[in-house]
């Protein structure tokens, strides 16, 4: 006998084609449209689904070639073999869509309702069989009653035929059919007569016969459904495992597109590996996008939301059919117990002996892990666990808790204490659970516990007061602010409170709605009306105090922000060195850096130079203000200085998630503007997945891949992604991010001729900048305000903003504010110079950002410095671009040296790509993959369409893609 079993946990993914219990409706529910395979008799018999558009499972390669080789030369037996749901009818539909170019292929499932009909499944086979029959023997016409389709290709039926003689005819017609394959899917269920036939044809088959059997191996012998009977057949075992991760990724990305790793991550330890519920799970989620680049946690909230897939439930009923007493038993207690136990336990909880267990273990209904006994996957357990009765949920909970005592995690009996209903017991061990999160700095789990306990309508007004305080100070961390306004929303309108802490719930819902785009007017409102509370804590007070500080949301004058600031800082000035002090100076000191009140080492010395390292608060906190002191050098021009504020303050907020990703939004437009590009559009799309909804953080990765978007010539993607920084509303938004955004937007409109619309962007900005008077924000909008304004013919307007701006910035530490305005200078020179006078001022404000760590924005001062006449090699420019990754600049400045007549490299002599890309190839392809035309590609790289098409050709040659659709649908973003 051949084998093919493959190591367990091996990472290979079934892909998108599997077997679901329901029809078209409901997979079309699940988010996607199940086809027909290769037509093999009635519709309502058939009951293998296969996605259109597909060729083979994903990632089964190896197992589909050791099936595929084995029903090559009959007389062969192929056992396929697995648990349910693994995928082995995705690998036989692949091989019947196959084999069935060449030969006749049925393919039939068992019944597995106890009442089987006999020879029901061979019924079902050959009922449709298209041919003439070889000879036949006067057997055969046994068969006829069963057969009434084929009654005129028959002998004739002998008087009363026994079951053996009824056999006997269906071995004669099997043996008649030729060159066939037949496919017969859980063979566990067989019935006896239908086995008796196929044991039969197995000793002695028929030359040109492929029988190919699945089935589940808990359920059948160690010879599998045939038992171990050698029989005359090459006999192949190929074992289905389940998928590593790395299957499931793939699974899932047939179904929704791509996933990020986390996601992966999270799909493979909820569904097992198991590819029909990873498929159906990622079918049920209602945002398919949020996958694409989630992180751990943003990965468990959304596919926790997803409810369990129908046709998991209907494969745990499949699986517990024909279970009763202490086995029944003991799988409830495993669903309620939920985590990996021992039989002892599960036989307490229970109230059976666990002996049982050891039947359920084979049966694969429970398996053994090195923890215990538990459920293969979550969503196995979930179904089961949802299918109970109230009444018995909460009896086996009370078990539960009773058995497991003190000796579990506090998380553990949390639930099993509010599943019971046992309300003192759920507050002790839901606070303990929370606070053990905290004290491992996953503030995002202990706001999920603080969440639900204080929903509990039933909790005392002492123990609600105490949690929420508790709630607000930790919600500010986390990313869950979505999630968290409505619950503080309500707990505002909660008379149990008090009015001091129903003041400090508005604080923290103020701070809260900051983040959310459109509701800072109400947040101001909440903030100013609790500040004035009386008792309410000083520091939570001043907090709050301390956001009309801040210059860079909403409209407040230069002078407001002043003294908002001067209040907590008398205050500030106080205290004494500590956690409380450290807060609102994390909360202020960006503030006054943004407004020149104070040098950046005046502001860091009023920092604690040493914390005690087991302080997580007090580490928290130092690390936020240096973070946002990081953001503030950035706007400024501080690069070194912000990346060593930023080293150090995003270590202080690892537990911190909303704060950290402040953090790396900071280091993401850094690194944009450093020309570090690899792998930057990506990261900033994972930060955007793990703050939904929070503007402060997305506007200003958003703002980064606009930037990106505008270098790559995707102009559309660039538009939207710089709509995104909060341009809807501005007073809402991080201002400086909106002033850099309109910026882009400006150039945007007029590099496509649409001077209306840049000066209409440019003084919006200039509105913004000119009221709020906050000139460190100048060093993105004014440089691009002049080539607009200049277009316009509105000259004046132009020299009015630089002459303003050239004045605010004089007492400001900003040296990227010194260089823009050396560039807007260039820029309005342009408009009234001829080229010899305006060129060695692009030369000097290029080298100037050059000098400052800027090598894209300094190369495109070089390039308008070499259109008009500086002795700059436009090849050398292109080199610097592609060294950036600005691929379009590239191909623009190589245009320019063609035109200019410079020699180009010569291409003899070039290194083949194999089946690699070459240089040029990868930009095509970059464009290819967004959905450009040939035209398109042509005219952004400055290429002949006949280039472009022999790029094209070849790029979908080395990818293997049949079509330009296909490459587009693989590779597009």
């Amino acid at each position: 006998m051949i084998e093919y079993v493959p190591g367990k946990w091996d990472s290979m993914a079934a892909g998108n084609e599997y077997r679901s219990p329901f029809g078209l409706g409901m997979l079309r529910r699940m988010g996607y449209l199940a086809g027909r395979g290769p037509e093999c008799g009635p519709a309502a018999a058939r009951r293998v689904w296969v996605r259109p558009g597909t060729a083979a499972p994903v990632a089964r390669d190896r197992e589909l070639a050791a099936v595929t080789e084995a029903a090559k030369w009959p007389p062969s037996l192929v056992l396929v073999e697995g648990i349910a749901g693994v995928g082995k009818s995705a690998l036989v539909a692949e091989l019947a869509r196959r084999q069935g170019v060449e030969h006749w292929v049925a393919t039939r499932r068992c019944d597995p309702s106890r009442d089987r009909a006999p020879f029901g499944v061979l019924v079902d086979l050959l009922s449709t069989y298209p041919r003439a029959f070889g000879p036949l023997g006067p057997a055969a016409g046994a068969v006829r009653a069963h057969l009434p389709e084929l009654t005129d290709r028959l002998p004739p039926s002998p008087a009363r035929p026994s079951g053996g003689v009824v056999a006997a005819g269906f071995r004669e017609v099997i043996g008649a059919l030729g060159r066939v394959t037949l496919v017969v899917e859980d063979a566990q269920w067989v019935d006896r007569w239908s086995l008796r036939v196929l044991r039969a044809v197995v000793d002695h088959p028929p030359a040109g016969l492929t029988l190919v059997l699945t089935y589940r191996p808990e359920q059948v012998g160690p010879g599998g459904p045939l038992g171990a009977r050698p029989g005359r057949m090459t006999r192949t075992r190929v074992v289905v495992e389940p998928l590593g991760r790395d299957g499931v990724g793939r699974v899932a990305a047939q179904v929704v597109g791509p996933v990020s790793d986390a996601v992966a991550a999270a799909l493979w330890r909820r569904t097992g590996g198991l590819p029909f519920a990873v498929a159906e799970l990622v079918g049920a989620v209602r945002d398919p996008g949020a996958l694409r680049h989630a992180d751990e946690a943003a990965a468990e909230r959304v596919l926790g939301r997803v409810p369990v897939p129908w046709s998991v439930r209907d494969e745990m009923a499949d699986q517990l059919r024909g279970l009763w007493g202490a086995a029944a038993s003991l799988v409830h207690a495993a669903a309620v117990v939920a985590a990996p136990a021992s039989p002892a336990v599960l036989g307490e909880v229970a109230g059976v002996d666990g002996v049982e267990v050891a039947r359920l273990v084979r049966r694969a209904v429970l398996v053994e892990t090195d923890a215990g006994i538990a459920f293969r996957y979550p969503l196995a357990r979930q179904a089961v666990y949802e299918s109970l009765p109230g009444g018995e949920r909460r009896r086996l909970h009370e078990r539960a808790l009773a058995v497991l005592g003190e000796r579990w995690p506090a998380r553990r009996l949390a639930t099993h204490a509010r599943g019971a209903g046992a309300l003192s017991e759920w507050l002790r061990h839901g606070v303990r659970a929370a606070e053990e999160a905290m004290a491992a700095g996953r503030d995002d789990i202990a706001v999920g516990w603080l969440t639900e306990l204080v929903a509990e309508p039933a909790l005392p007004a002492d123990d609600l007061a105490r949690l929420v305080t508790v709630l607000c100070g930790h919600g500010l961390r986390g990313a869950r602010h979505r999630e968290l306004i409505p619950v503080l929303e309500r707990l505002f309108t909660d008379q149990r409170l008090s009015e001091r802490v129903r003041a400090e719930v508005a604080i923290g819902l103020g701070l809260l709605l900051m983040r959310a785009p459109g509701d800072l007017p109400r947040a101001d409102l909440k903030i100013r009306t609790a500040v004035r509370t009386t008792g309410v804590a000083g520091t939570w007070s001043l907090r709050g105090v301390a956001i009309f500080g801040m210059p860079y949301l909403g409209n407040r004058s230069v002078e407001e922000c002043r003294r908002w600031q001067g209040l907590v800082f008398d205050r500030i000035d106080a205290m004494p060195p500590g956690p409380q002090r450290t807060t609102l100076l994390a909360s202020t000191l960006q503030s006054r850096l943004t407004l020149g009140d104070a040098g950046i080492a005046d502001l860091e010395d009023l920092l604690p130079s040493r914390v005690d390292p087991d302080d997580s608060e007090h580490l928290r906190q130092l690390g936020r203000a240096r973070c946002n002191l990081a953001d503030v050098c950035a706007w400024l021009g501080h690069y070194d200085h912000a990346r060593a504020l930023l080293a150090d303050g995003l270590r202080g907020v690892e537990s911190a998630p909303y704060v950290r990703s402040t953090g790396l939004g900071t280091e993401a437009r850094l690194d944009w503007l450093a020309g570090r590009w690899s792998g930057l559009d990506d990261r900033a799309e994972a930060i955007v997945a793990a703050n939904p909804g929070a503007l402060p953080v997305t506007g200003e990765v958003r703002l980064v891949q606009g930037w990106l978007a505008l270098a790559a010539g995707d102009t559309a993607r660039a538009e939207a992604c710089l709509r995104d920084t909060g341009l809807a509303d501005p007073e809402s938004a991080v201002t400086p991010v909106v002033l850099a955004a309109i910026a882009a937007l400006s150039s945007v409109a007029l590099d496509r001729g649409d001077v209306r619309t840049a000066c209409t962007h440019i003084d919006s900005g200039a509105e913004i900048l000119r009221r709020q008077r906050v000139w460190a924000w100048s060093g993105d909008l004014v440089p691009a305000a002049v080539p607009a304004y200049a277009a316009a013919d509105r000259l004046d307007d132009a020299r009015r903003l630089v002459d303003q701006t050239a004045a605010g910035i004089a007492t400001l530490d900003g040296p990227y504010l010194s260089v823009s305005l050396a560039a807007a200078y260039a820029h309005l020179a342009a408009a009234t110079n001829p080229p010899e006078v305006v060129a060695p001022l692009y030369t000097a404000a290029a080298a100037q950002h050059q000098e400052l760590g800027l090598p894209y924005l300094a190369a495109t001062l070089t390039e308008r410095a070499a259109l008009l006449g500086a002795p700059h090699s436009f090849l050398e420019l292109a080199k610097t671009y592609e060294g950036i990754g600005a691929v379009i600049a590239a191909a623009r400045c190589r245009h320019h040296a063609r035109r200019a007549g410079t020699p180009m490299p010569s291409t003899r002599g070039r290194r083949g790509y194999g089946r690699a890309l070459s240089p040029r190839e990868a930009e095509i392809a970059r464009l290819l993959a967004d959905g450009r035309t040939n035209r398109e590609i042509a005219e952004t790289l400055f290429l002949s369409r006949r280039t472009v098409e022999d790029h094209v050709a070849n790029i979908l040659r080395k990818h293997g893609a049949l079509s330009r659709a296909a490459y587009v649908s693989r590779h597009g973003s």
